[in-house]
């Protein structure tokens, strides 16, 4: 393995001069709680209502290493289970679109909007003290309450890790369900925030899980459009999360993804989105270990499905852009990616920075299978671009919350496409 050539790479990368951006449309609380062998056996001591089903799904994700989210629809339940740990971890911003805002102002980008209908003050107030400008459509006398999402972050070692999955230290969200409502611009304010948002080149968007029915997706697709057409040089991104259901998921490729410039997710995620493009059934729940010549080309083939042009897939070791040729320079597109990912394991907060000998590896497996790389991490698969790099990771992360979505944020912004 020449690791070589990367460390050049990454250690050549500088930030870019990008403009201004907007992200939406969630953003919220996420109260952090470390898991512990304690932790999981109050689960198992307590009849709070929910605790069973989450003590399950959480030893499924330790099992797995997977970043997966689980949903509450009953408001009493969600609160039950927020109240038995409101004592517990420490409160930060949460939601895709809150992280990659404050991601957005500490890359350097001077000027940033984050689109939060129906956000609460404590939400708005950390977005305000990181430079951000939240819009939440309505006077701020109409005021929301704060939603608080519960975020578990568990360390290797409490369960045991099942056969063929590489172990790391990951996170599992349960999170209340949110009103279709915070996913979509008023129509009264959608002229005044086109104007606000004219002069941004780029929109990290989500959410749209919470969308439920037809016309909301209807809906929230024109206005994807909308926002796509303020600028010439505007693209739109769409970031997936784990546990959405099948109908929302046909929904999704259906209304949302053929008005999008750019998707990210990950493995997990693909795995359900491929699954809905194709298969019947239920959306399969386990995140069964994948090899990394078999990703590339379930990326490659989403994106020849779909027609979106830019496809960033993100797992352990290594990350994918499947891009339609002709966008850019496909070296500026890697070293998109490249940032990012210095950038992500910068936020992990860990020790003794290395490149992923299992991103390593797959990097070989996928040159043998793609041929030789034009230049380091560049392939051709008949009418796409494939971007293949190998990740630093950390040997002992501090924190795992949001990475994805800084990552993805990050490497969508920098990425001149």
């Amino acid at each position: 393995m020449n690791t070589g050539i990367w460390k050049n790479l990454y250690q050549s990368l500088q930030k870019p001069q990008a403009g201004p951006v907007v992200t939406g449309f969630n953003a919220n609380i996420d109260r952090v709680i470390p898991v512990t062998p304690d932790l999981l056996r109050s689960l198992e001591q307590h009849t709070v209502p929910g605790s069973d089903v989450l003590l399950s799904r959480l030893e499924h994700s330790m099992r797995y290493c997977s970043a997966d989210e689980m949903f509450v629809s009953d408001p009493s339940v969600f609160h039950e289970l927020a109240d038995f740990f409101s004592d517990s971890g420490t409160l930060t911003i949460g939601g895709q679109a809150g992280i990659a805002a404050i991601q957005m102002r500490r890359l350097g980008i001077a000027s940033v909007t984050c689109a939060v209908p129906a956000a609460g003050p404590h939400t708005r107030d950390i977005l305000r003290n990181a430079g951000v400008i939240p819009l939440t459509f309505e006077p701020e006398a109409d005021d929301h309450s704060d939603l608080i999402h519960l975020i578990f972050e568990y360390p290797l070692g409490l369960v045991p890790v099942a056969d063929g999955v590489v172990p790391r230290s990951n996170r599992f969200i349960v999170s209340p369900v949110h009103d279709p409502s915070t996913v979509i611009v008023p129509k009264e304010f959608e002229d005044s925030f086109l104007e606000q948002i004219a002069t941004c080149r780029r929109a990290f968007l989500s959410g749209y899980q919470y969308l439920q029915a037809k016309e909301e997706f209807i809906t929230a697709s024109r206005q994807i459009r909308l926002i796509r057409d303020v600028n010439p040089l505007m693209r739109t991104h769409v970031e997936c999360v784990s546990g959405a259901g099948r109908p929302v998921l046909d929904m999704m490729i259906r209304y949302i993804l053929p008005n999008t410039d750019s998707i990210g997710f990950n493995e997990q995620e693909l795995g359900m989105l491929m699954h809905a493009l194709g298969a019947p059934g239920p959306v399969p729940a386990a995140p069964f270990p994948t090899l990394p010549v078999a990703m590339a080309r379930e990326a490659i083939a989403f994106a020849n499905a779909t027609g979106v042009p830019r496809v960033h897939l993100h797992t352990f070791g290594y990350y994918i852009l499947v891009l339609k040729p002709g966008l850019v320079q496909p070296e500026l597109s890697r070293n998109a990616l490249l940032l990012a990912a210095r950038l992500t394991v910068d936020a992990a907060e860990g020790d003794d920075q290395i490149l992923s000998r299992e991103g390593l590896l797959a990097y070989a497996d996928v040159r043998e299978a793609f041929g030789p790389d034009e230049a380091p991490g560049i392939f051709h698969s008949n009418d796409r671009v494939v971007v293949f790099i190998p990740t630093c990771i950390s040997q002992q992360v501090r924190k795992t919350t949001g990475l994805g979505d800084i990552l993805s944020s990050t490497a969508f912004v920098a990425d001149p496409f």
